[in-house]
């Protein structure tokens, strides 16, 4: 991760560049400012229904192309653990964006969800999800 974020500040990048940087988005990593982490890349086996795989989210990573997908896919973040005063306010605001169907504050605004009607919401969790988002 340190590297993704000097990277910009190395010799070979031009002052006015930030290798793709752009506000309100994720850090790229591209062939262009990055070939050394695209050739360290490796994959991982093909997976099956109910199969997670788990990363720390300073660890760079990327997603396949998919051919013919057969239903949906998903992908959780859990960002925090409300154990503090500072992580329970991030933690409400998750369940603020949840319940609009909104990114959380520290991911790019996608939005994929704010006019889906059958998305997941606070009335779904489980026990251990209100807890996790301070709600109980």
């Amino acid at each position: 991760m340190a590297y993704v974020l000097l990277r910009p500040l190395l010799s070979d990048v031009p002052e006015d560049e930030l290798c793709g940087v752009a506000p309100g988005r994720v850090l790229p990593v591209n062939e262009q400012w990055h070939p050394h982490l695209i050739a360290g890349l490796c994959s991982i086996p093909a997976l099956e229904a109910g199969d997670s795989v788990w990363w720390h989210c300073d660890v760079i990573h990327a997603v396949a192309p998919v051919e013919d997908q057969q239903g949906w896919g998903n992908v959780m973040y859990i960002p925090a653990a409300p154990m503090c005063d500072k992580n329970r306010a991030y933690a409400r605001r998750v369940a603020q964006a949840l319940e609009q169907g909104r990114s959380p504050g520290d991911f790019p605004p996608e939005d994929y969800e704010t006019e889906w009607d059958q998305r997941f919401t606070l009335q779904d969790l489980n026990l251990n999800g209100r807890r996790s988002l301070d709600l109980s």
